[in-house]
């Protein structure tokens, strides 16, 4: 499944807060947790810790 998920950056990796928001396409498999492999993902593509990606939006 294809999805689309914007998402929220709140600090960086030194920790310094930041504003940063965008979307990205994912594919995911069925019965696969979405929100949370969308999280890691991000937070292992921007190098910043987990609690700093929120997820604002799906699209399917």
């Amino acid at each position: 499944m294809n999805v689309k998920i914007h998402y929220r950056i709140t600090q960086d990796r030194a920790g310094i807060p930041q504003d940063y928001t965008g979307a990205r396409h994912f594919v995911v498999s069925e019965g696969q947790a979405i929100e949370d492999t969308a999280m890691h993902q991000l937070a292992t593509d921007y190098q910043v810790p987990k609690s700093a990606v929120e997820i604002c939006r799906i699209e399917s």
